[in-house]
Formats: structure tokens, sequence, C-alpha cells
């Protein structure tokens, strides 16, 4: 597999990433939009283990024009991460996430389908890709605030995953709910809940939040669910 850390044109220069793709052969494209912390080793990991599965993978850093902070963050500077992903401009969000989707689409080891990864503070853009018909699939894994992002979900027609733990101070049961209602609506669409799992509890470098069993779990059902498109 072939990792590297790219620049993807955008009018107003240029935005970092990482991309991975397999040695050969041509499957479906993910894009992965992180955590607030930015395209960190975890997102790295995760692009590289796709491109092992033969899925080929970019991330982009959504936050390379914002004021004060443009680079990865760590969990100890959680304050200053969350104080950005409140800056942002979805609109222009939504608009590296198409700049993505379209890297991914050239690359010759893509099909041309493409999924969405959400992780976090990415949930929402699942949507949103889902609702603008971009994508062929969507995955959230411990979406943040994705309740909010619902009032055109009907109109989303690929299928989507959702994966939740059931301790998440970020996304607590009152806003999983919401979700798992609007879900029960669409017969393509899924959503799982793990035991004692913590906002994060995908990603090693998150210590104690981390919670292999259930991150081997739903990466497993994500595997088969970008299988399945």
């Amino acid at each position: 597999m072939l990792n590297n850390d790219i620049v993807v044109p955008h009018p107003d220069g240029g935005i970092p990433g990482f991309l991975s793709l397999p040695e050969s052969g041509s499957n479906t494209g993910v894009v992965l939009v992180s955590a607030i912390f930015g395209v960190d080793d975890d997102t790295k990991k995760m692009c590289s283990k796709l491109a092992s599965e033969g899925f080929p993978a970019v991330a982009l850093n959504m936050f390379w024009e914002d004021e004060e902070d443009t680079g990865v963050l760590t969990v100890a500077e959680i304050e200053r991460a969350s104080a950005r992903s409140k800056r942002i401009d979805r609109a222009r969000c939504n608009e590296y996430v198409k700049l993505a989707i379209e890297n991914l689409k050239s690359q010759s080891t893509c099909n041309g389908r493409i999924a969405l990864f959400g992780f976090c503070f990415g949930g929402p853009f699942v949507i949103q890709a889902g609702v603008d018909g971009l994508i062929d699939g969507g995955v959230v894994f411990h979406g943040s605030y994705v309740e909010k992002f619902l009032s055109e979900f009907q109109n989303i027609s690929c299928p989507l995953e959702f994966h939740y733990g059931d301790n998440d101070k970020t996304a607590p049961m009152e806003a999983i709910n919401i979700v798992k209602a609007a879900c029960e609506t669409k017969n393509n669409t899924s959503l799982y809940i793990y035991p004692d799992g913590e906002h994060g509890y995908m990603f090693p470098n998150r210590g104690a939040m981390y919670q292999e069993k259930a991150a081997d779990l739903s990466w497993g059902r994500a595997m088969n669910f970008l299988k399945s498109l």
C-alpha cells in the first residue's frame, strides 16, 4: 500500500491531507472526516488500514484555514480543539469534502464509488454529503451533534450506518435516541450502541476512553458495510 501526505488544490491555496492507496485493484474509495483534533496518527492509521483491505482512503485537514490552530492538536489541547471546531464555516467544509471525493475518484484504485466515514466532529458531514447525493454510503462513529442536522434526513437515498457508545458525554443517549428514531424510518440505515462506550472509543490515543472490543466490532461492521456497497 502507498501512504502519502498530500495537498489538494483549492481556490484559496491547498488543503493538506493524507492519502492511502492499495497497490492494485479497484474498489470503493473512503473519505474520512476526522475528530476535532485533526488528521492525527489515529486517522492516518485508519486510512492505511482501509488501503490494506483494498479501499483507497483520504483524510483532509478541515481546519487548514483556521485563524489560530491549523494543525494537529492533542487530547491535552481539547479546549483549543473544541474552540476551533466552533469557528469553522460548515459550508466551506462541505466544499472540502467534495474536493476529497474528487481526489479519490481520480485515483486508479477507486472504482468511482465513495463512502464517507465521519468521526465525532465528522458525523454531520456524512449527513450533508448524503443529502447532497455525493456518496454511495456513509458511516458515523460517535458522531457529535448529528441530531441537529436531520432536517433533510429523509431525502438521503444511500445506506448509512451509525456507531455510538452509551456512555458518551458529547453524544448522550438523549441525542442518540433522536438519531435512532430517524434511522427507524429508513430501510437502509442501521444504528449500533456499545455498552459503556465513551466518546472517541475508536481511537487508541484517547487513553482510557479507547475501547478495543467496541472499536473492533464497529470496524468489522463498517468493513462489511463497505463490501456491501
